[in-house]
This record gives structure tokens, sequence and C-alpha cells, in this order.
């Protein structure tokens, strides 16, 4: 073993140690120093220093929305930076839990309204579309029934309209009696569906009738074949999935989940009531104030409107997050029971969010015009702002339920994806 003396006696280049280690630490204060200079250039509000998580982020609401509909906007890709897809559909349904496959929940989206003069689906930007968001379905299930239920559905705001029901998962034998439509446009790609037979023999009419005289003109109701269509739009590396073929949807956009955290949604209507009422727009609501929409509507009022979650059509929503949109970093995410999800890209929203979910009026500016000032934060779309995250499965089933715990595995910083 060395002692003292003999380190004494060792001879250490001194000099070229110290100037080396001069050498490395000028370089990290350099790097550090010019990565400080270009977040600095950013607006104030964009700038983070980490990744944004929360302590104990939990499943506060999932939804699911059976019937489809949808706003006529081309599904994005970078040569189409005006469009921005969303999914709208008939009203949603929470639930306690639901099993989930590598197209989303159970029930999401299995069913949608197609138009017959157009052959694709019904377009939500026609006032006859925005109408089925006051169409209202529910699941009823049924153990005993070899159809395992059937999802009901009901037209509160139009009591000559009659409730019909169709099967949940109709049988081999009740699908070799259905038709097959085919050929119908989902964005681009050609799709079809099973018109759907009402659940009730002695109906005097069917799903489809029923729809066609309640928006007005002829359409059908069809429900996804066991062919899923395939996602290859978003920027998704298939080897984070643990199943081939890649991300798949049924009546969907281009996502199985979508994910929203309870503070983006106070943030957003935060936002709209300020630059309804007319207050310091930079301060309070992200813009300057020249750019701060006038009152409208009862946005304005003392006791203002809910911004309500329903109009973004979340599947998932969390509570727990620290910040609003601290999901924009989000990559990867996993639960307490390990079911992981992979988050690919931030959803971009056309105008379906300013249609009240409540009374089915369309408003001509809010929520859209305050969050056009601060949420265009995705370069691949630079025109529209963003609210929500894609989520698609790393396994190919599993169940989630409320309260579950979430917890980020991957994230990176996105401080402000566009240059101002």
């Amino acid at each position: 073993m060395l002692g003292i003396k003999d380190f004494q006696s060792v001879s250490v280049p001194f000099r070229p140690l110290l100037l080396l280690s001069i050498g490395f630490a000028s370089l990290f204060i350099a790097t550090r120093a010019t990565k400080r200079s270009k977040l600095l250039q950013l607006p104030f509000r964009f700038r983070k220093s980490d990744t944004i998580h929360g302590p104990d982020i939990r499943i506060s609401r999932i939804l699911v929305y059976p019937i489809k509909v949808q706003s006529f906007i081309a599904i994005f890709l970078p040569s189409l930076a005006d469009h921005a897809p969303t999914t709208k559909s008939c009203a949603g349904i929470d639930l306690q839990s639901s099993a989930y496959d590598q197209e989303g929940f159970e029930f999401d989206r299995k069913w949608m309204i197609v138009d017959l003069e157009k052959n694709k689906q019904l377009s939500a930007r026609d006032n006859r579309g925005i109408k089925l968001v006051r169409v209202f379905p529910s699941i009823k299930r049924d153990l005993s029934s070899p159809s395992g239920g059937v999802l009901e559905v009901t037209f509160p705001d139009s009591p000559d309209t009659s409730p019909f029901s169709v099967p949940l998962n109709p049988t081999p034998e009740q699908l070799s009696t259905w038709e097959k439509h085919g050929g119908f446009d989902l964005w681009g790609f050609s799709d079809e569906g099973y018109v759907v037979e009402s659940a009730d023999p002695n109906a005097l009419e069917t799903p489809s009738e029923i729809l066609t005289g309640y928006v007005g003109r002829a359409v059908l109701l069809v429900m996804q074949t066991r062919t899923p269509r395939p996602v290859d739009e978003l920027p998704l590396d298939t080897a984070r999935l643990a199943y081939a073929g890649g991300a798949r949807v049924r009546y969907p956009d281009c996502s199985p989940f979508l994910l929203v955290s309870e503070a983006s949604l106070a943030d957003a209507e935060a936002k709209v009531w300020a630059m309804a009422r007319g207050e310091q727009g930079r301060e309070v609501a992200g813009c300057t104030p020249d750019d701060a929409a006038p009152p409208t509507g009862n946005w304005a009022a003392p006791d203002a409107k809910r911004l309500l979650m329903e109009r973004f059509r979340p599947n998932v929503v969390v509570r727990g997050v620290d910040e609003a949109f601290g999901e924009d970093d989000w990559q990867e995410i996993a639960t307490a029971d390990n079911h992981s999800f992979v988050l690919p890209m931030r959803c971009p929203r056309c105008m379906f969010p300013n249609v009240d979910t409540e009374s089915g009026n369309r408003d001509p500016q809010m929520p859209n015009n305050a969050m056009m000032q601060y949420r265009k934060v995705e370069a691949a779309i630079p025109s529209k702002y963003c609210f929500g995250m894609y989520m698609i499965p790393a396994e190919d089933s599993g169940v989630l339920c409320l309260g579950d715990k979430v917890m980020v595995t991957r994230s990176a910083v996105n401080p402000k994806l566009l240059a101002d």
C-alpha cells in the first residue's frame, strides 16, 4: 500500500492537467450559454427549464364516443399545414373503467354516420350535422344476451324522434344478415361498415331511417368491420410498440386515444373569459390588447358559462399535472400496473370546439379565438392551435380505470416549436 511519502515522490504533469480542465470547463460554460441564449429569445410564457409532470397524476375521467360524426378537414401532413384533424361525435359517455385494444377503448367510435349524398362521414360543418352533438348514446350491458347488450340512442331535444337500440357486439349470425356499405371516404381512405339493424326485431324503422329523419338528409348508421384502418400519418416509431402493424383505429381520425389534463382546460377557460371580457391581453390571455376579441355571448358575463371538456373530445383526462399543458412534454407514459402508451404528437384543432355541446349551437369566436393566440405549438401544422395529446397503446390490450396512477416515463422539453 502506498503511503503519503510515496505520493509526494510521484511527478505529476500539473500544468497540462490544469489547462485541460480549464478547456473543458470553458466548453461546458459556452455550450450552456448558447442554449440559454436561444431559450431567452422565446416568448416568456413558453420558457421551461424542465419537463412538467406532477407528484400524483391520476386518471380522472374515461370517455368514449360510440357514434362518430366528423367535420370535413383533411388529415394532417406536413404538406397540408393549413388543415388539422379532430374527431367529432355524438354525445360522449363517462365510464368507471374500460377495456382497450390496439384500436382504442372497447366501444369508442365503433359506429359512424355516413352522408349518402357525398358518400363520406357526415360533416359537422353542416348545421344538420351539428345537431348530432345532441344525440345521446348509452351502453346497456346484458351478459345474458348473445350480443352482450345494446347501444341505446335517444334524442332529448326532439320528442318526435323515436329512440332506438342496436346490438353492442352483433353475433356472426346477425352480421350475416346485415348489408355492407363500402367505399365511403374517411380522410382519403376508402372505408366500409356494416349497415346497422335495430336490436328490436319488431322495430318499425331502421336506425338509419330514424337518423335520416332527424338530420334531414339521407344517412346510414354503420358499424366498423373487423378490418381496422391503419394510421401512418403520425410521427411514430413503431419499434416502441409491442405489436406488429403500427397504430390502427376504427373510425377516429388518426389516433386510438386523446389525452388532456384538467390543468389545461382550466387555463383555456380562464383565457377565454379574459378575452371575451376585453381584459388585459398579454398578461391575462397570452396575446396583445389589440388582438383581444370583443365581448361575445355569455362568455363575458359575470356568471360566464364553463368551458366543458366535452368540446375537445378526450378519451383520457388526468388531474395532478403541475402546470397547464404540461402534457405537451410527454412522449411515453405508464400506469401503476404497467400499461404503457406512446404520445407521438399534440392534437391540432379545427372549429368544432366552438360548438356548445349543451345546446348544439356554434359560437363564432370562442374558444378558438383565445386559443389561437397562444397555443400554436406544433411545427407540423403552424396555422392551428393544439389541445391534448394523441395517445397510442404500446401493448395490444389492457384496462384503464378511474384513479389509475399515471407516470411519465419519457419526456422532452417543448418550449415552443414555432419561430415568432
